[in-house]
């Protein structure tokens, strides 16, 4: 395995850690922990694999709180990669907004502050659906790449939530408590 694949592994199996468990994986390889919060933010942006690094906005939607690392994971970008985690950042901000409901069941919620749409150009009073248009299209240009991004954002939402479901699948009265997703209360994250 190459070593873009076996940190790709790392990374999936350190996710799986957090709660999420709908990216697949072609080893059985284990994490003890979640490297430190920026360090995550970054090397999910850096992986070639476009399926991982879709994955921050996952992780900013089931821990809200990460998002207080973004600062110093910009830091630890390129330029163009920088670019990316704030096009998928602002993404998780208003998947956050439009699947509120949906998401609320299964996840620790905080609402993710909205730090970049200005910055980005989208439109601030229009409804969410044309705002992650507008994104898109922003990202299609500055990118270059012929990418359907507003389905991309949307898709990796559609996957946490249908993960959630699954996984609370079994219990026996939904109705008598909330289902919480179990996305990684536990886990040590380990300090920067």
């Amino acid at each position: 395995m190459a070593l873009s694949d076996s940190e790709e592994e790392r990374l999936v199996a350190e996710l799986e850690l957090l709660g999420i468990h709908f990216l697949s994986r072609q080893t059985a390889e284990r994490a003890a922990s979640v490297r430190p919060p920026a360090v995550l933010l970054a090397d999910l942006i850096r992986q070639p694999s476009a399926r991982v690094r879709t994955a921050v906005i996952a992780v900013l939607l089931s821990h809200p709180d990460l998002a207080e690392a973004l600062p110093a994971a910009l830091q630890r970008l390129s330029p163009p990669e920088r670019q990316t985690l704030l096009f998928f950042y602002t993404a998780a901000v208003l998947l956050q907004q439009q699947y509120a409901s949906q998401l609320q069941p299964y996840v620790a919620w905080q609402p993710l502050p909205d730090r970049f749409a200005v910055d980005l150009g989208l439109p601030p009073s229009a409804p969410i659906r044309e705002r992650l248009a507008a994104l898109g299209r922003r990202q299609r240009q500055q990118t270059g790449k012929v990418v359907n991004w507003p389905g991309t954002y949307e898709q990796v939402v559609r996957h946490l939530l249908r993960s959630c479901e699954l996984e609370c699948h079994d219990i026996p009265d939904p109705s008598s408590a909330i289902c919480r997703c179990p996305m990684g209360i536990n886990t040590r994250i380990r300090a920067d």
